[in-house]
């Protein structure tokens, strides 16, 4: 499992980790998922080969109903597939658990409990003191920004503070493996950029394994390590792209040549699974 606050900023992204999460990663072959709509089968995933690395970011893009959500639902256990098989340091997902967390695009915070309280949830189903999960508490606070607020309530943040509690929350039980479902997709452009910037230290600073779905080109290529760009109808791995950047970030990227020829090309390829 992974702790927080082990590693500077300053160090390579995962290396405070390493040690500890190198038997771990996340490990997908042939998955297919159907649904029944309106007595029709529709195949929502066809044949999706993936893995991601102990402490890599990665990324996944597609248009709209290619199948990202549903394929980070079942890496969570909250839907079963078709067939296929997924499982962490081969053991097979059968249903949600500590070992990952996940961050929905929606704010999924519970209205009636405090910042505090709202990041405590993962922790209370665990054999830990009430000592320990206040100081657990108290730890992932000060690694969002928002220890002044833990006793502030959801209807009193902005929309990115909500997120960064969020974040918080899913990181709470330490989990293996973060996934996050566009998680930034209803911010304004300004606080989008700032909880880019947020993810990405808290990534350095923890090591911990993300998976990161987004529509959003650019935001892919200035976060992720690797790039998996599907196609849609039904959502199958079309390429797998390393991203060229070092573990030095920021907005200068975004004005690299590499940068530009890499979003043309994703673009190129989105455009054309969606083709007529």
């Amino acid at each position: 499992m992974i702790g927080i606050g082990v590693a500077d900023a300053g160090d390579a992204p995962g290396a405070a980790a390493a040690s500890v999460v190198a038997e771990h990663g996340l490990h997908i072959h042939g998955l297919v998922k159907d649904y029944r709509v309106r007595r029709e089968e529709r195949r929502a995933l066809d044949g999706v080969d993936l893995h991601v690395e102990p402490g890599e970011f990665v990324a996944i893009v597609g248009a709209s109903g290619c199948g990202k959500s549903t394929l980070l639902r079942i890496v969570a256990g909250l839907e079963e597939p078709t067939s296929g098989t997924v499982d962490i340091d081969g053991d097979p997902i059968l249903g949600p658990g500590p070992d990952r967390g996940m961050v929905f695009q929606s704010y999924t915070l519970f209205p009636w409990r405090s910042v505090a309280e709202n990041v405590a949830f993962g922790l209370e189903g665990m054999s830990m003191g009430r000592r320990r999960r206040a100081e657990r508490v108290e730890e992932l606070l000060g690694v969002v920004g928002l220890s002044t607020f833990a006793k502030s309530y959801p209807n009193e943040l902005s929309g990115g503070m909500r997120q960064r509690v969020a974040i918080a929350r899913a990181l709470a039980p330490t989990p293996d493996i973060l996934l996050l479902d566009e998680p930034f997709g209803a911010l304004d452009a300004q606080t989008r950029r700032a909880m880019q910037d947020f993810l990405y230290t808290v990534w350095r600073r923890t090591g911990t394994t993300i998976l990161f779905v987004t529509h959003d080109i650019d935001e892919a290529l200035y976060l992720a390590q690797r790039i998996y760009v599907f196609s849609s109808h039904p959502g199958r791995v079309q390429t797998c792209i390393d991203v060229p950047f070092g573990p030095s970030r920021g907005t200068t990227i975004k004005r690299d040549r590499r940068f530009l020829d890499l979003r043309d090309e994703i673009e190129d390829l989105l455009e054309s699974s969606i083709s007529p």
